[in-house]
């Protein structure tokens, strides 16, 4: 019986104008940018639990409470409205603040995406301290972020500007304020196996109190990093009961995890609340998390591998319905076909993740009743044909563009060259291979074909692949069902979870 845990991880209407789900970015923008981290509700959309460190008061107070996000898309202008209700009890601090964003998205000539964030109009915000009202009364906010959208991955990176100034006190004539200035790099990417956002805050705050016996002026200072992932980790269970018709089976687990960290330095202050000489040092981490959903997986029938060493990825692939069929067909030693391993692949890599919190604004338009025949991307494959769909979404997201001449191959045996360099097309990142062409340190590397070696490269930087006893990569080799079914289970516990530690562990330093 199989019995170790395994981690694989972590868009025409209507006459009128309506509100319907868009294919957006999952990830970035869901914990706002004010240095607080969130997790969605499990029943209420749009709705988030949260918490944020403010520094307003000289020393650092955890607020935590309800976020709510709303996102509607018109012609590519996004306008989204976030809503913060926050408190502390403890301290007797309350906070209620609504900003709403107007973001515009500019498509350039590479496809690579372009946003603009600006506020819409001055947010409105109130914190109360123990009796004492601190009022926005001007604000300015400036973002600019760039996605880059590969076949499997949306890569995000991007900078924000923020300076808030609130009046203190309720007096007319009342002059106390207090600055606060951020400025942030975020970087976040967009997958179905892990999604992550990673935002660094450096957080300036200044008080002028020119009220009262004895006026006083302080500063301090704030480093924040915060991070947000979305898990995937597949875990398998053991029947416990005897007659029973498998022996156990595999359950996936998807969660969400946020994760705060803070580094403060404010003066400290007497006992009439005035400011010293002297800089105390504050330092902290907070953590929530969503509750774990569950999702069994189909039990194939491989039998016949019970024992074998790949029997385990190969049930994995198969309840996952990456491999298709039930599996007792399953023969590790066959070879695959070029359009089988297409098929395999676009169902590992599956479609990006889309915001639930964004809806697109659209307007009717007319549409023909004629319909035009498609045409294949490839003279070799017809639509209708065995698994046509998924080759011309490969074509489609340029992860193959066929054997040359116009055709595709599809009944060709795949070789490990072929196989790697779709792979990493895939993700986007052979622009990691070293400039005009990488060296491999395979021992076969100038049996390499020309336009795999970069990929091949790349794939191994990232523990995709590894050399053979005899340190070779052997390019041309076809590679049986056995081979790719590894292949593509490593490829998902890259995309699980080595990416989050580039993104969040790495920068973290966990």
């Amino acid at each position: 019986m199989m019995k170790t845990c395994m981690r694989l991880l972590a868009f025409i209407l209507l006459a009128a104008v309506l509100l319907t789900p868009v294919t957006a970015y999952a990830v970035e923008g869901s914990m706002g940018y004010e240095g607080g981290i969130s997790v969605e509700d499990p029943i209420e959309k749009g709705t988030y639990s949260y918490s944020e460190m403010i520094f307003i008061t000289g020393r650092p107070v955890l607020l935590t409470g309800e976020l709510t996000i709303k996102k509607t898309d018109k012609n590519d202008v996004v306008t989204s409205t976030y809503t913060y209700k926050l408190q502390n009890t403890e301290n007797n601090i309350s906070m209620n603040r609504v900003v709403i964003y107007t973001t515009t998205r500019e498509t350039k000539i590479n496809g690579q995406i372009i946003e603009t964030t600006k506020l819409s109009r001055v947010p409105t915000e109130v914190i109360n301290v123990g009796g004492t009202t601190y009022r926005l009364s001007s604000a300015s906010f400036t973002q600019s972020m760039i996605t880059d959208p590969k076949a499997a991955i949306n890569y995000h990176t991007g900078e924000f500007s923020e300076k808030k100034v609130y009046s203190v006190g309720t007096g007319v004539a009342n002059q106390d304020t207090v600055t606060v200035t951020i400025s942030g790099r975020v970087y976040a990417y967009d997958q179905y196996w892990s999604s992550t956002e990673t935002q660094k805050l450096n957080i300036m705050v200044e008080s002028d109190r020119k009220s009262g016996n004895a006026p006083s002026k302080w500063g301090g200072s704030a480093e924040i990093t915060i991070s947000s992932a979305t898990r995937r980790q597949i875990d398998y269970i053991e029947n416990e009961p005897y007659h029973i018709s498998f022996d156990g089976g595999y359950v996936q687990k998807v969660w969400k995890e946020s994760t705060l960290d803070y580094n403060a330095r404010f003066p400290e202050f007497d006992k009439n609340g005035l400011p010293t000489d002297y800089l105390k040092t504050y330092n902290d981490t907070h953590s929530m998390s969503t509750p774990i959903e569950l999702t069994r997986l189909m039990v194939p029938d491989i039998k016949h591998l019970n024992g074998y060493w790949a029997e385990e990825p190969v049930s994995i692939l198969f309840g996952l319905e990456i491999i298709p069929g039930t599996g007792e067909n399953y023969n590790t030693g066959r070879f695959i076909t070029r359009r089988e391993f297409v098929a395999q692949l676009i169902n590992a890599i599956k479609e990006i993740p889309s915001d639930p919190d964004v809806r697109v604004a659209a307007t009717a338009r007319r549409t023909s009743s004629k319909k035009t025949p498609e045409i294949s991307p490839f003279r070799d494959i017809s639509p209708g044909d065995l698994y046509y769909e998924q080759v011309k979404i490969a074509y489609q997201k340029g992860i193959t563009s066929g054997n040359g001449n116009g055709n595709f191959g599809p009944d060709l045996y795949i070789t490990r060259a072929e196989a790697i360099k779709m792979i990493v097309s895939a993700l986007g990142l052979e622009n990691l291979a070293p400039y005009p062409s990488a060296t491999t340190p395979f021992t076969d590397n100038d049996m390499i074909p020309a336009y795999a070696r970069n990929a091949v490269a790349v794939a191994n930087t990232l523990g995709i692949i590894e050399p053979d006893q005899m340190g070779a990569f052997n390019p041309n080799r076809r590679l049986t069902n056995e081979d790719a079914a590894i292949l593509i289970y490593d490829l998902i516990t890259y995309m699980g979870d080595e990416l989050i530690k580039d993104y969040r562990d790495k920068i973290m330093e966990y």
